[in-house]
């Protein structure tokens, strides 16, 4: 087989993070392992550890009141210690399914195997067996399709591994095998590789099942396998159903009845030929990805060489030299969206819908400090909305399970959501009375979640949307806010007891996270508040007048962000010496990008100058944040700069930041929002559309002197169909837009904006 895709290798994937990702959002599988046993590993996006049925914190009378107390005093680290009984338990863990291992004979010959983004099918072709793996929406299922012309056939062997501690294998008739689990309740907050913890509450259920369709020899159960014979081709079907029932509700504890929800899956699907199986699959998968394309031309083609070589080949510190891999980059956001996220399914979670551990790096939960906003950071942009669609759900869960924290902690109306969450929509602080706030004290997550129905909106100006869901939910969050502000000594209005998202500040104490102000709370507090204004006229009777009047009179008392003596953007609410100058968090730009509060040149300056000062180098997903930093302040070749630090390869994980042989970003561990943040800044160096101002090529790396790229979304409802470029300069674009729509456009030769007034439906020819 000859590789079609640039995303292609000459060996096999000797790891679990070097293989190749499938997924329809709802069910996943990493394919990795020799040829000769080939390894499908398993995630369904509801099988998590818990329900927790720990209660709240019994949090003592007047703690916020004695907390900042506290910190008018100057006792932060005193402030930080109280704070410590507001914690509850931790969240819980996404679980893995186990793997399903396909054994066969050495075949002979040489390897090739691709993953086809455009297609969204993982093959391998080796000894004369071609191996083609999809995961498809339609039909719900994992599609491993085996077809080989050596004389005789196949011969292989096909079983069940799981690290899961109480399961069961057993053959289902004669073409099936099925996995029966039932999962630990909780595990240990090891995030390495810490032991399982059993607990008596109710545990989730689940059941994988594997059916084998065979064209030319047989199939038969042997016990705890099954055993293909002289197979000139076959299907295996794959499900795993849960017993999740609601974020509120008692899991389903028997695994039977998954197993009755897995068998009846397949059955519908069992008449279905492969052809046709994988010809809707690749249709359906091919329209979302082809609504976006980006070709760089005058730039070297990325030649006959696999990928990790390539990676290897192109490191460099001011930039890749293989150009052509930023597009890859590109493409795999996309292709890992549509694979983690689809509407209906949960959202994508610290690595997306993949994860082989029972004790999985940070739970594999939701990191809602900065994590969980970055997968979706390229939803809008790169035209898939509808995978926005999960996050979106799970906020609108959060605003419904979040009033009780907001109300005993703070004694306020709204709700709020704090660092974590899980499948079963936890919202207090986590930690259990032992982490330092700087993991677990920051409440105003709802606020940035609530910015993604603000995107949302903003991008398609769905009225229904924004009148049902997006002003109700974010209201919530902005009650929540105007309950929590307080005075400082200066008049102003802060969020104290605030952190700045797992950073600290030295004190005469030791090591503090808490004051009495962030600029990131501040700004998030601005930015909130500012959308419930701004789509106030359009959300008809969900405004609410009483709440707008409050928040017209929070704004201009909120304090104002300042510059210290560095001329940084200050993190904190004074002037504070850092602890650790080159953290990963950049907390305190989130004005500027994603979000767009930092106008002013001063304070625009100020940020520039904190990225200078933060460095280059950091964690997989901090260096796809700096990419869409830079790209937001215009600078492309700072941009493209970090974008050779992202695709730095990482053969351990004791190695910095940066991506994986497989592509997948490296923390390292693999986390998934690299990706996502990288596919985001990527799309930020070509169209920018913040403020009231469309802006074409507003970082464009010089690197990148001449191309195209078709389908990228800008806010206000517009597409921009087709940009070209070359010599640096842009030579057309294409604008389209849903509703008649006056804006303003700027490129690089215009810094002038002209105003532009487009007809619904129609494209505009845009030819400077």
């Amino acid at each position: 087989m000859l590789p079609t895709s640039p995303f292609w290798y000459d060996r096999p994937a000797p790891r679990w993070a070097e293989g190749m990702p499938v997924g329809n959002g709802r069910l996943g599988a990493m394919a990795w392992g020799p040829p000769t046993e080939q390894r499908f590993s398993l995630n369904e996006d509801t099988f998590w550890s818990g329900p927790p049925s720990a209660a709240p914190p019994d949090v003592p009378a007047g703690l916020l009141d004695d907390v900042r107390a506290d910190l008018r005093a100057g006792r932060h680290v005193a402030a930080g210690e109280k704070l410590k009984a507001a914690q509850g338990r931790g969240a819980e863990a996404f679980q893995p399914v186990g793997d399903l291992v396909l054994r066969t004979a050495d075949g002979g010959g040489g390897l090739v195997r691709e993953l086809d983004l455009r297609d969204g099918v993982a093959r391998q072709f080796t000894g004369g067996v071609l191996q083609e793996v999809l995961a498809d929406t339609a039909t719900g299922l994992l599609l491993i399709g085996l077809r080989t012309d050596r004389p005789g056939g196949l011969d292989a062997e096909l079983f069940w591994r799981t690290p899961q501690l109480r399961h069961q294998v057993r053959p289902f008739g004669e073409d099936g095998l099925a996995l029966l689990l039932t999962a630990p309740s909780h595990v240990g907050d090891d995030a390495d590789r810490g032991p399982v913890v059993e607990h008596d509450d109710p545990a989730m259920s689940a059941a994988a099942l594997v059916r084998v369709r065979c064209a030319g020899g047989d199939v038969t159960a042997d016990g705890d396998r099954l055993l293909l014979r002289g197979v000139a081709a076959c299907t295996l079907l794959v499900d795993v159903r849960t017993g999740f029932a609601g974020r509120d509700r008692t899991p389903l504890g028997d695994p039977e009845e998954c197993l009755r929800r897995a068998a009846a899956t397949i059955t519908a699907a069992w008449p279905l030929p492969w052809s046709d199986l994988y010809d809707a699959h690749t249709a359906e998968h091919r329209a979302l990805m082809d609504r976006v394309r980006l070709h760089l031309h005058d730039v070297p083609p990325p030649g006959a060489l696999p990928l990790d070589v390539r990676l290897r080949d192109s490191a460099a510190d001011d930039g890749p030299r293989d150009e052509q891999l930023a597009p890859l980059l590109f493409d795999f956001g996309r292709y890992l969206l549509l694979a983690s996220s689809r509407p209906g399914t949960q959202a994508a979670h610290l690595q997306g819908l993949w994860n082989d551990s029972v004790t999985p790096p940070w739970h594999c939960d939701y990191t809602v400090n900065i994590n969980t906003q970055m997968n979706y950071w390229p939803a809008e942009s790169t035209a898939l909305p509808e995978c926005h669609q999960p996050l979106l759900d799970l906020v609108a869960e959060l605003a419904a399970a979040g009033t009780g924290a907001a109300r005993a902690l703070y004694g306020t109306d709204g709700w709020t959501c704090h660092h974590n969450t899980d499948l079963w929509r936890a919202t207090w602080p986590v930690g259990d009375g032992n982490d330092d706030p700087m993991w677990s004290h920051w409440p105003l997550a709802g606020a940035w979640l609530s910015l993604h129905l603000a995107e949302h909106w903003r991008y398609g100006r769905d009225a229904d949307f924004l009148r049902e869901r997006g002003w109700p939910v974010a209201a919530g969050a902005a009650r929540f806010l105007l309950g929590l502000l307080t005075e400082d000594a200066d008049g102003y209005l802060v969020t104290g007891p605030a952190t700045s998202p797992e950073n600290r500040f030295s004190t005469a104490d030791g090591p503090a996270s808490v004051d009495l102000s962030t600029a990131m709370d501040l700004t998030l507090a601005r930015e909130l508040f500012g959308f419930l204004a701004e789509s106030a006229p359009e959300a008809g009777p969900a405004a609410d007048a009483a709440l707008l009047a409050d928040i017209a009179a929070a704004l201009p008392r909120l304090r104002p962000l300042g510059v210290g003596s560095r001329g940084e953007l200050l993190e904190w609410h004074v002037e504070r010496p850092e602890t650790e100058p080159h953290h990963r968090h950049l907390s305190h730009l989130v004005g500027l990008f994603p979000g767009a509060a930092l106008t002013r040149p001063r304070l625009r300056a100020a940020a520039r100058r904190s990225l200078e000062l933060r460095g280059d180098e950091g964690t997989g997903w901090s260096t796809a944040w700096k990419i869409g930093l830079w790209a937001r302040l215009g600078d492309g070749a700072a941009a493209h700069r970090l974008l050779g630090v992202m695709l730095r390869p990482v053969e351990s994980d004791a190695d910095g930041g940066g991506v994986y042989p497989s592509l997948l970003c490296a923390h390292p561990p693999f986390q998934i929002d690299g990706n996502f943040g990288a596919t985001a800044g990527i799309a930020e160096l070509l169209v920018q559309s913040h403020g009231d101002v469309l802006d074409l090529l507003p970082a464009l790396p010089p690197a990148w002197p001449a191309g195209e790229v078709r389908g990228l979304r800008a806010r206000g409802g517009v597409t921009v169909e087709h940009l070209a470029w070359s010599a640096s300069t842009l030579r057309s674009a294409i604008l389209r837009a849903e509703r008649p729509t006056t804006l303003r456009v700027r490129w690089p030769s215009t810094p002038t904006p002209r105003t532009l007034t487009l007809p619904p439906g129609r494209p505009y020819h845009l030819t400077p």
